[in-house]
This record gives C-alpha cells, sequence and structure tokens, in this order.
C-alpha cells in the first residue's frame, strides 16, 4: 500500500472511486492467514491533481493477495501484493 501511494504521489496523481473486494480465504496457520482476491476495481480510476482523467483506460479485475497475521490481541496485514490491472 505505500508503495502505491508512494509512486502515486511522485507521479502527481490521485485514484478514485471504489475497489469492490471478494476475499477468499486460501489457508490458515495458527496466528496466520493467507488471502487470495480478485478485486473489482473498474470504478477505481487514475486522475491527475487537476481532476482530469489520467488516460482513457477503464479500471479492471486484478488479482490480490494477503497475508494476515495475528500480533498483540489484533489482526495485522502483514503482505499486501496486488498485482497488474486485468490479471484475473
Amino acid at each position: 500500500m505505500r508503495y502505491g501511494l508512494r509512486n502515486a504521489k511522485k507521479a502527481k496523481r490521485v485514484v478514485k472511486g471504489t475497489p469492490r473486494p471478494h476475499p477468499e480465504v486460501v489457508s490458515v496457520k495458527g496466528g496466520t492467514v493467507v488471502i487470495r482476491d480478485c478485486v473489482d476495481g473498474t470504478d477505481w480510476l487514475n486522475y491527475k491533481l487537476n481532476g482530469e482523467p489520467e488516460d482513457d483506460n477503464p479500471g479492471s479485475h486484478f488479482k490480490a493477495d494477503a497475508t494476515v497475521k495475528r500480533s498483540d490481541g489484533a489482526w495485522r496485514v502483514s503482505r499486501l501484493y496486488m498485482h497488474e490491472s486485468g490479471s484475473c
């Protein structure tokens, strides 16, 4: 997430809209859960700082993999990888 936010700031871009996740648990082992998703990002688009669309590419679906760990009584995302647009 931090990587994506840093890149957006560097590219002078903002993301608007709402991604629609549908996560599924792949495995559970102790205090670690692996989650996979095919996120619907069709309404989650990049814009220039002046509010104009960055390009005319529509949003798409993309694969997302996450690992969530139990730490200090709370579940925390320890790893998140969002694959390229159109990956699922």
